[in-house]
């Protein structure tokens, strides 16, 4: 069967296009030998892509009492923490601290993943940074279908679409190379990324095969349903599809505001004493 490009003019195909373009460039002008260089050419292309609004930086999240996790890519709220280096574009070779409570998407950036134990540890980074996103006040999604969407006027126990926190964090990674022989993980395991992007021909969302009711798929990891990462072809688009589902979480995610409140006390009755 032959399909046509996707809606908006085969928009996911032309930015696939683009991306590898971009990357190419990108490619003769940092090399990447390491990966620290591929995360600097996935902030260049992001700050390319994104709304004005987010923010892209390499760096930490970090909790109002100093916890940390994370060393890669941080999507975040650039108007309610805008960084002190804010005015110098395209400045990634320092690493910020960002306050979970402005934190959007952490992605996990890799120029090869070629075995397993890279793969794992990947996704173990990824688990670290959700859990403790996901210590900040929550944000409760009160269209949150806990017992499935509805379809045809009846309950379906499918994975659900969108998770039960608006403020649910959106955490990924980005491959450059991907070996297409490595197995990924089958169980379902707290905290998962939400999506993999594994080079320009390979993608892994949470989908079920439901029989005669088809695939169904969840944008983030899903509590409920528990699907494991499903890997499937994404022949030259898988870029592309990547970052349009990037953008479909980042619209979707409503931050609560931080609240400075403990921490101007704190300092003021620092000072107090100094």
């Amino acid at each position: 069967m032959i399909f046509g490009p996707s809606t908006y003019g085969g928009y996911i195909e032309k930015l696939s296009r683009k991306v590898e373009a971009r990357l190419s460039d990108i490619e003769a002008i940092f090399n990447f030998d390491f990966g620290s260089e591929f995360e600097v050419a996935v902030c260049v292309l992001l700050e390319d892509i994104l709304p004005a609004k987010f923010g892209i930086c390499r760096g930490f999240a970090v909790t109002e009492d100093g916890q940390t996790a994370g060393d890669d890519l941080i999507i975040y709220d650039k108007l309610s923490c805008p960084l002190l280096r804010g005015n110098i574009s395209r400045q990634y070779s320092i690493k910020e601290q960002i306050p979970v409570e402005a934190i959007y998407a952490y992605i996990e950036c890799k120029h090869s993943i070629s075995d397993l134990i890279t793969l794992e540890r990947a996704i173990m980074q990824t688990r670290n940074v959700k859990s403790l996103l996901l210590s900040r006040a929550a944000k409760i999604n009160h269209e949150y279908e806990k017992d499935g969407p509805t379809y045809n006027g009846k309950i379906r126990d499918w994975p659900r679409t969108y998770p039960p926190l608006k403020n649910q964090p959106f955490c990924a990674i980005f491959a450059r190379n991907f070996n297409s022989n490595i197995a990924l993980p089958t169980d379902y395991q707290p905290y998962n990324p939400d999506l993999l992007v594994l080079g320009s021909n390979h993608i892994a969302t949470h989908k079920a095969w439901l029989g005669a009711d088809g695939i169904k798929g969840s944008l983030f990891s899903d509590e409920e349903w528990k699907t494991a990462l499903f890997l499937e072809s994404a022949k030259s688009n898988a870029f592309g599809l990547g970052i349009v589902s990037l953008l479909q979480a980042l619209n979707w995610i409503e931050l609560l505001p931080i609240d400075w409140a403990d921490t101007l006390n704190r300092t003021f009755f620092k000072n107090l004493f100094e």
